[in-house]
């Protein structure tokens, strides 16, 4: 899926949340929580993994690293920041990193 598509996607999901009786939008400060409590979920995962095999689930591990996602975007979306195009700046910028690396050699 496009980072474009995702994003208006995510930001539907959480609008549509917003809107169900009891349920207030997320502030900045309750977005970063839940972001924080979604790295913690994908951190047990990992963890797991290694040092307790019986309890690791690749598919739970997927999932959390979704939700990891969907808070990263609504976040960024908060501050109005254009994700797709700082993912574009991000990956010229280890590229060219990469490159000037293997000069080096």
């Amino acid at each position: 899926m496009e980072i474009k598509k995702f994003q208006e996607e995510v930001l539907a999901v959480f609008s549509e949340i917003a809107k169900a009786p009891n349920r207030r939008p997320h502030t900045k400060q309750s977005a970063m929580i839940h972001l924080t409590e979604e790295i913690g979920e994908v951190a047990r995962q990992i963890n797991n993994e290694s040092h307790r095999p019986e309890k690791f689930n690749k598919e739970n591990l997927g999932e959390e690293l979704a939700d990891l996602m969907m808070f990263i975007v609504f976040i960024a979306n908060l501050y109005d920041i254009n994700l797709p195009k700082k993912m574009r700046d991000s990956i010229e910028k280890v590229k060219s990193a990469t490159i000037k690396l293997k000069k080096q050699v």
